[in-house]
C-alpha cells in the first residue's frame, strides 16, 4: 500500500521558455501554450502510470507480496529515511537499493535474506526535480527524453488545434500539398515520437 506523505509541488514536465526554444511560438500564445503544457504533462503522467515530481512516500508490503525483495511504488529513489521489518528498524547495511528501479533487497552481507515481519514499511523520497524557469531553481534531473516528449506533445496539440484533426492531407492547385500524421487506431498519444520516447519510463503496474 502506498501512502503519499508529501505530494509533489510541481507536475509540469517542461516550462514555457524551454518549450519556446523548440517550438518558437510568439508571446501572445503564452497563455494557450501554458495550458497545453499542463495538459501534456498530465497525459504523460497517466500514460506512464506515474507522477514525475519529487514526493515523500511510504510503502507498506504484506507478507504474501514479497520474498527477499520488494519493489517500491515510485522511482528513482532519492533517499530512504526508514525501513521497518515488522516493527524492527532495519539498518542501512542490511538492505540494498537499486535506486533507478526502486527494488529494495534484504541482505545479510553479500547474501539475500528474507523479510520476516508481517509487514515491511519503507519511508523514502523519490522522483525527479522538474524543470523550472525561476531564478536560482535547482537543475532538473528529469530525463531529457521525457521533457522532449512533453514538448513534442505540446507541439502536436498546437498543430491539431489549427486544423481539422481528421484531415490527412491538403492540396492547393499550383502551389503544392501538405500532409499531416493522423493518429491510428493503435496510437495512444498525439505524437508518435513522444510515445516512443516514453516507453522506457512507463510503469506496467
Amino acid at each position: 500500500m502506498l501512502t503519499v506523505v508529501t505530494a509533489a509541488t510541481a507536475a509540469n514536465l517542461t516550462t514555457l521558455e524551454r518549450a519556446r526554444a523548440m517550438l518558437d511560438f510568439a508571446p501572445n500564445e503564452d497563455a494557450a501554450v501554458s495550458t497545453l503544457i499542463d495538459q501534456a504533462s498530465r497525459t504523460i503522467a497517466d500514460y506512464c502510470r506515474r507522477p514525475f515530481g519529487v514526493e515523500i512516500l511510504r510503502d507498506t508490503f504484506a507478507a504474501f507480496l514479497r520474498g527477499s525483495s520488494v519493489l517500491l511504488s515510485r522511482s528513482p529513489v532519492i533517499s530512504i529515511s526508514e525501513v521497518l521489518d515488522g516493527t524492527d528498524t532495519v539498518a542501512s547495511d542490511s538492505y540494498r537499493l537499486e535506486s533507478e528501479t526502486g527494488l529494495l533487497h534484504r541482505v545479510d552481507g553479500d547474501y539475500p535474506r528474507c523479510w520476516v515481519g508481517p509487514t515491511v514499511t519503507v519511508s523514502y523520497t523519490a522522483g525527479f526535480v522538474l524543470p523550472s524557469d525561476a531564478d536560482g531553481a535547482p537543475a532538473t534531473t528529469l530525463p531529457p527524453p521525457v521533457e522532449r516528449a512533453a514538448i513534442r506533445l505540446v507541439g502536436a496539440y498546437r498543430s491539431i488545434g489549427q486544423r481539422d484533426p481528421l484531415i490527412k492531407s491538403e492540396t492547393t492547385e499550383g502551389i503544392g500539398s501538405t500532409s499531416w500524421w493522423v493518429p491510428g487506431a493503435g496510437a495512444v498519444l498525439a505524437d508518435p515520437e513522444a510515445e516512443q520516447l516514453l516507453q522506457p519510463y512507463r510503469r506496467l503496474f
